[in-house]
Parts: C-alpha cells; structure tokens; sequence
C-alpha cells in the first residue's frame, strides 16, 4: 500500500515557496559557490520527519535528494561558469571596443595631422610659387639689363669715337673764336651736345659693370657733402634740404664716381617730383655693424603701384618727352648690385618716394676719401712728338688735328701692331697716346710691349669704357694715365700737362 503524505498546511506552503523562491535565487546569484548550496541542501536530509514532510522535497529519498543536490550543484555550477564566460566575453567586447575607439581616435588625429601637414605644405608650396615668381621676374629683370648692356658694351666704342672727335674739335676751335661771339657759342652749344651723348654712352655703359670701375675706401658723407655743393647752385631753390649723417658712419670699398652719379639720379628725380616746393632729405647711418645705408628721400608726388614695377625698366620714364632718358634709377641699381649691396625703393602717390642704398661697410671708422686736390702744374709750351694709336679714322683725324694746334707733331698708327713696327724701327716719340679696344693685339696686348722697348715711355690709355681691366692695366705699368673718351681739348691738355711737368 503506497506511502500516504499530509498536505502541508497554507502557511506551510508558504515557508516552503519561499525557501524555494531562495533556493533559486542562490542558483542566479553569481556570489554563491556550489559548496554552499550542497551544504544547504545537506543540512535539510538532517531535518526531522516533521520537518521533511513540511518541504518540497518531502516525497524524495535521501538518496534521489542527494543526487538530487549534486546534480543542482553541478547545474550551478555550469550556470556560473557560463555566466562567468559571458562576462568575460563582455569585457572582452568592451576592450576590445575601447581598442577600436582608440584606434578610432588615433586614426583621427593621424588624419587632423596630416590635414595639418597638408595645410603647411600648401603654404609653403604657395610661398615657392611666390618666390618663383619673383625670381623669374628678377632674371627677367636681369636678362633685359644684360641685353641693354651688351647692345651698349657694342655701340659704346664707336660712339664715343664719333663724340671724341665732335668734342675735340670743337672745344679746340671754340678757343680759336672771339669769346661770346657766334661762332664761338656755335662750337660751345657742339660741345655741350657732345658733352650730353658721353654721359648718355657712360649711363648705358654702367649695364655692362659686373665690376666696380675702380675700388677705394670711401666717406660716404663726404659723396653727400659734395652732392649738396652741386644741388645748391642748381637745383635746391625751391626745395628745402636737410642733411642728417652720421658722424661715425663707417667707411665703404668702392666706385666714387659710379656712387656719386647714382646718388646724383636720386636727387634729381626726388627734385622733379617737387616742381612747386618740398623737403628732400639725405641721411645716413650705420647698421647691424655690417652695413651702411644712404637714403633719399623726398615729399613730392610718388609712384602708384603700377609705376613702381617699372622704375627700374631701363628707358622707362613718367617725365615729358626730352626730359628724362628712363635710365636713372636702372643705373642706380646697377651701381648698388656691382658694389654688392641692396636697393629699397617705396613711394606711394601725393606721399613722397623713399629710396634706400645699403652697401657693405668695411671699417669702424671714417676715412677721408681723397686728401686735397693739389694744383695742377701748368702746360709746358714745348712741342713733344706723339705716337697716336687709334683704329678709327675720324676720331685719329681730329685728335691729329687738335695736337697739331698745340703745336705737337703726331705720328699715326692704325693698330698695336702697326705701333710696334714704328718703335722697333727706330721711332722715338716723347709720348704714346693709345687706344685700349682695337683689332689685332689692341691697347690690351700692346701696351706690354711698347713699356718693353720703351720703359719710361709715357702713355695715355684711351678708351670709351674705362672699365676694372683698364684701371689694373695702368696701374700695372709706371707712368701711364687713363683718359675717358669723349674728351675736350681742355681735357687733354691737362694730361699733356701732367706728363710734361713729371718728365720735366
């Protein structure tokens, strides 16, 4: 007969469902090892009858209720370690989701990085496309500048020959007339015409100068000092000057003359810009202990923009047709680039034009540029017997003709070689006047072998283009002196006198 069970009473049945409702909840709860519960359920077996049959477990045998109990255990078990795998799986997700945001992030700032970087190199791609550009405009600048000096370099020669022989003789016939007669102010307007084309042939000659003509150490202020002489009995009457040098300025190497005809062009444009009344300022100063930097400046009517990029165009002008030559500031440049130097110009129209000249300074203190000129010993009256070298007929022709007047018998030769044959034949002259660029052996090649026969000989070195080779080739033999055509007789006859006053 089967095993009759009481039925639990309602409060019973409640105790029991809630030790239940415990016992699964300790299987969900992740903080409860297998242990306990096995313990737990052990202690129930250990209960009394009465206790048994008040739970759930009442109908089982100690047996099934052990097995029972391993088996929850062992469900338990499992169930934690299934949880325990489905966090790690979770924190693994999040790290692994933590490492993509990361990568995320780092991608990012890989990227903000290299629009960064983009950004630097299309700065610096527009600034080398800027510089380029200025570059190309620069050796534009400078092949326009190289083919006006070769065109000039060409021409020069045969121009101041032309001139040489315009100027010689008139300035020797204009001594022959009546002063202030009309003949006499007919060979006078002749010479200032003359006068007029070498100082133009001179400016386009100052292209070709790679060199400076000459190199001396100069006193700066003294060029200014001088510059202001000449501007005062000229040009200054309606212009207010002021003179603001530094009494320390250290000294400079260079070309006085190329210097003092390139601050002369600023001055006078500054005082054409003024035709009613202004201020035109001349200062100087040192700088950065490397340095010195002349600056012109003046209130007159400036340049626009568009002027200005073209100021140093040669034969480019703003001034009326028979004023101006467009040659000013391009020779200025020239002249600053041959002594290795900078040129600022800035100007702005109705506000004046400021040039600035900044040329290497050699020294910390001045140095006078030249002591004082000594007088000129007067002009021996007796006749000398002169070889003169020259190619070209018409300017032989009438230095020929002007030496006759001073009473001197000229011998002629049309090249270097032609001379030579006239020495080593026995022809004895008091004086060589030689012409530098001629075919053959020239003035160049010719002069070493004239001061070979004839050591002593003294020789006046003729040329269009007294250039650096001219000046070392006198200053390489004794006694000879440099004469820049076109010359006056005047001019001549001052050499004449120095060569006669020496060997006198």
């Amino acid at each position: 007969m089967g095993r009759r069970v009481r039925a639990p009473l309602p409060a019973e049945v409640d105790e029991v469902r809630t030790k239940v409702e415990r016992w699964r909840l300790q299987r969900k709860c992740l903080g409860l090892m297998p242990e306990k519960v096995y313990a737990d359920l052990l202690s129930w077996i250990g209960l009394s009858m009465q206790e048994k049959t008040q739970s759930p477990f009442n109908s089982l045998s100690r047996e099934e209720l052990i097995i029972r109990a391993e088996k929850g255990a062992a469900e338990l078990v499992e169930a934690i370690k299934e949880l325990v795998f489905q966090n790690e799986e979770k924190a693994k997700r999040a790290a692994e989701l933590e490492l993509a945001n990361k990568e995320l992030a780092f991608q990012n700032e890989e990227k903000a990085k290299r629009a960064a970087e983009l950004e630097l190199a299309n700065e610096e791609l527009a600034f080398q496309n800027e510089e380029n550009l200025r570059l190309h405009e620069q050796l534009f600048q400078t092949q326009k500048m190289e083919s006006l000096g070769l065109l000039a370099g060409g021409v020069a020669h045969d121009m101041n020959n032309v001139l040489g022989a315009i100027l010689g003789l008139s300035s020797a016939l204009q001594d022959t007339q009546v002063t202030d007669s009309p003949a006499w102010r007919g060979f006078d307007t002749i010479s200032k015409a003359a006068t007029r084309g070498g100082k133009l042939v001179k400016s386009l000659l100052a292209f070709t100068r790679n060199s400076l003509a000459e190199n001396m150490v100069l006193n700066l202020n003294e060029i200014l000092e001088e510059e202001v002489q000449i501007l005062a009995r000229t040009t200054l009457s309606k212009v207010r000057l002021t003179l603001d040098m530094d009494s320390e300025l250290r000294p400079i190497h260079g070309d006085g003359a190329a210097l003092t005809h390139a601050i002369m062009n600023l001055c006078v444009n500054a005082v054409d810009a003024m035709p009613e009344q202004g201020n035109l300022t001349l200062r100087t100063r040192n700088i950065d202990n490397e340095w010195v930097e002349v600056v012109v400046e003046d209130t007159g009517s400036g340049m626009s923009k568009e002027v200005l990029k073209k100021a140093l165009d040669p034969f480019f002008t703003t001034k009326e047709v028979g004023k101006g030559t467009g040659l000013g500031l391009s020779v200025v440049y020239r002249t600053v680039m041959s002594h290795g130097g900078q040129l600022d110009i800035q100007s702005e129209p109705n506000n004046g034009t400021r040039v600035g000249i900044r040329l290497p300074a050699c020294g910390s203190a001045c140095m006078p540029m030249k002591s004082a000129a000594e007088p000129r010993p007067k002009f021996s009256p007796g006749a000398l017997s002169v070889l003169l070298v020259d190619d070209d007929d018409l300017f032989q022709g009438s230095i020929q003709a002007i030496m006759e007047l001073l009473g001197h018998v000229v011998e002629a030769a049309s090249s270097g070689e032609e001379a030579l044959v006239k020495l080593e034949t026995g022809f004895k002259p008091d004086l060589v006047i030689l012409d530098m660029n001629m075919p053959g052996l020239g003035g160049t090649g010719a002069l070493p072998r004239i001061r070979a026969l004839r050591p002593t000989l003294p020789v006046i070195l003729c040329s269009g283009r007294i250039d650096q080779t001219a000046i070392e080739l006198a200053g390489a033999h004794p006694q000879v002196t440099l004469l820049p055509k076109p010359f006056s007789m005047g001019e001549l006859q001052e050499k004449l006198s120095v060569i006669t006053a020496s060997n006198g």
